[in-house]
C-alpha cells in the first residue's frame, strides 16, 4: 500500500493506517531532527512534536510534494523551533552532552594502556569534530548535518530546507571545505 493510499485511510480515521505511515517514516523524523538538535533527547521530542502536528494537519495535506517530504518539513521545523528556543541553545552551544548518557561518549577502561590512550584520543576528535560542525553558519551546519544524517536526496533535502538543490550542494560542500580547513589547524 504506497503512502497516498494510507493517507486517504488515516484520514478517513483508519487508526491501523496512520500507524503504518508512523512506522515507515519515524526513524526519518527522528533523524531530521537529530540533524537539527544533535541531542537525542531533544530530537526524539521534536519527533513526537511532529507526528502531532502531522496528524493534526493530515486533512491539509495538499499532495503537492510526497507524504514523507510533508512529514519531514513539519519535523525539520519543530527541530529548529526548539533549538532556537533559550534552552535549546544552551544545549546546543554546550560541547560535552554529560546530562544526555545517550550522546555522551564512554570510555571504556581496558587492559593495555595503548588502547585507552587511543580511546581517549578518540573521544577528544569527536568532540572537535562536533565543536567544530557548531562552528559552522546555521546553514551550512543544517545543510552538511541533513545531508549527513539522512537518506534524502538533495532535491527532497533542498525542499525540506526551502532552497534550490544548487544551494543547497553549495552549502554542503562548503562546509566540508571549511571543516577540512579547520580539522587541518592544530
Amino acid at each position: 500500500m504506497t503512502d497516498s493510499d494510507l493517507v486517504t485511510r488515516a484520514r478517513a480515521g483508519a487508526e491501523d493506517a496512520w500507524a503504518e505511515l508512523v512506522h515507515r517514516h519515524h526513524g526519518a523524523v527522528f533523524r531530521a531532527a537529530h540533524a537539527a538538535l544533535v541531542s537525542r533527547a531533544e530530537a526524539d521530542d521534536a519527533a513526537q512534536e511532529a507526528w502531532i502536528a502531522a496528524w493534526q494537519a493530515l486533512a491539509a495535506f495538499r499532495g503537492q510534494s510526497s507524504f514523507r517530504t510533508w512529514l519531514l518539513t513539519i519535523a525539520w521545523r519543530k527541530a529548529l523551533d526548539r533549538r532556537r528556543s533559550v534552552v535549546g541553545w544552551l544545549r546546543m552551544l554546550r560541547v560535552d552532552d554529560a546530562a544526555d548518557p545517550e550522546d555522551r561518549a564512554t570510555i571504556e577502561l581496558v587492559s593495555t594502556e595503548a588502547d585507552a590512550e587511543s580511546d581517549v584520543l578518540d573521544q577528544a576528535a569527536r568532540a572537535r569534530v562536533k565543536r567544530l560542525v557548531k562552528g559552522l553558519p546555521r546553514a551550512h551546519r543544517d545543510a552538511l548535518l541533513l545531508m549527513a544524517t539522512q537518506d534524502l536526496p538533495y532535491a527532497e533535502a533542498a525542499a525540506l530546507l526551502g532552497v534550490p538543490v544548487g544551494t543547497l550542494k553549495w552549502r554542503v560542500s562548503d562546509a566540508r571545505r571549511m571543516l577540512r580547513a579547520r580539522l587541518a589547524r592544530p
